[in-house]
């Protein structure tokens, strides 16, 4: 991405937005003490982003519209030789213009904030525009929410959530976008690749998944779209399963659930193969039922399609496989073992938001995992590629990754001569 996307991006926002006289205010996010000293690692709000390529923490963008008038700022901490020695560079204001397309005359410090927005806010009638996603974390209020408190009651002054308007906007991504969640993918693909060539019985699945944090950082990427997902045996029948430190046995299953990033946006894909190269006919066979899903969701998807329709042809799929390979007595029985979605959207976040209920607009990045799990067997499957979505189909971003069980087991027989 080049500073004329997030240029483009802003305007699109701002012509989006109906109030005559309107504020935006958009946090960065700050950084937030894991214990004494030390911070976790920091993560850029992806909406702030979406609006400027920024990732350094404590950055505000403010957007104004007066009438037909449009200004925009973007307020940053300035250099503090102390903490360039103990911490980092931090952001000049011609390096954020660079990134942002804000011009540099539009840069200002943080200290400059509070005066300039109460100079935006002083025409009248105002409308003031925060970001009020709410977070799941009761003891958490962030801070547009915070800012939003401060607002409340002042004559003449309304506050509105921008949370749905950027949604709305990142749900259609652009080709560029598609080009980093493939590149994305291309780094994932690598990275299993590894997994299937090192896999063997008596490792910990935190060995095995080592590889694959090796492979991506020797590629050049050291960031995780989220945490990885290895699990072996029964293990892979919990969905979400990421203590990962169970020692691979010979027979099992594993299924992983990973990606990496490209410039923050995220690759998704999940793959199962047998720990020591070979399925087992009970193994192969839910597989198979498993790829069938996969596949009968790919070629279904295309704008104007819903997720509830293409989960509608998972279910369907997937029951109909289960029942004639005696797996299941009752098509009722299917919710036992598939009990997720197939598929959510894709972007800067993993499960990036998306307006609820609408029918694929085209651009927009979706996943495609069906998965069954079996508890009693020891077996989770679950297969699951990026699809990205074009006006009559989709193009599978992750269509390179093998996923065909023969290809699956003469590619792992090959490291084992």
């Amino acid at each position: 991405m080049n500073c004329a996307f997030y240029q483009d991006s802003r305007r699109r926002l701002m012509k989006s937005l109906d109030a005559e006289n309107y504020t935006a205010v958009l946090f960065g996010g700050g950084e937030v003490t894991r214990s004494a000293d030390e911070n976790y690692e920091f993560q850029i709000n992806t909406n702030f982003y979406y609006l400027t390529g920024v990732r350094q923490a404590d950055v505000v963008l403010m957007l104004e519209k007066h009438g037909e008038n449009f200004r925009e700022f973007l307020f940053i901490d300035p250099y503090d030789e102390q903490y360039a020695k103990w911490i980092g560079h931090r952001l000049t204001k011609e390096e954020a213009s660079a990134l942002s397309g804000v011009a540099v005359e539009d840069i200002r410090y943080r200290e400059e904030f509070e005066k300039e927005l109460e100079r935006a806010l002083s025409v009248s009638p105002m409308t003031l525009y925060l970001d009020l996603e709410k977070s799941r974390n009761a003891n958490y209020t962030s801070s547009g929410e915070s800012l939003a408190e401060k607002m409340r009651g002042r004559e003449a002054l309304s506050i509105a959530d921008l949370y749905p308007a950027v949604v709305t906007l990142r749900s259609a991504k652009s080709q560029e976008e598609a080009d980093a969640v493939f590149r994305a993918v291309q780094t994932t693909k690598a990275g299993i690749e590894s997994l299937m060539a090192h896999a063997a019985p008596g490792l910990y699945e935190y060995q095995l998944e080592a590889w694959f944090d090796h492979t991506i950082k020797d590629l050049g990427n050291k960031k995780h779209s989220f945490r990885t997902i290895a699990a072996s045996g029964i293990n892979a029948t919990t969905l979400h399963y990421s203590a990962n430190d169970s020692i691979l046995r010979d027979g099992d299953l594993i299924l992983f659930d990973l990606g990496a990033r490209e410039e923050e946006y995220c690759a998704d894909i999940s793959r199962t193969f047998p720990v020591n190269g070979r399925f087992t006919p009970l193994q192969r066979q839910i597989y198979e039922i498993v790829l069938k899903a996969n596949k009968r969701v790919e070629a279904s998807a295309m704008a104007g399609v819903t997720l509830g329709k293409l989960q509608e042809i998972s279910v369907e799929t997937l029951t109909e496989g289960c029942l004639s390979a005696g797996l299941i007595s009752s098509p009722e029985e299917i919710r036992r073992v598939y009990f997720h979605g197939v598929s959510h959207s894709i972007g800067l976040d993993t499960h990036d938001p998306m307006p609820r209920g609408i029918p694929l607009p085209e651009g927009a990045i979706i996943s495609n995992e069906p998965g069954l799990y079996f508890p009693e067997h020891g077996i989770g499957v679950r297969i699951e590629d990026d699809l990205y979505i074009r006006k009559d189909r989709a193009v599978n971003l992750s269509r390179d990754i093998l996923k065909e069980a023969g290809e699956i087991e003469e590619f792992m027989a090959s490291f084992r001569k």
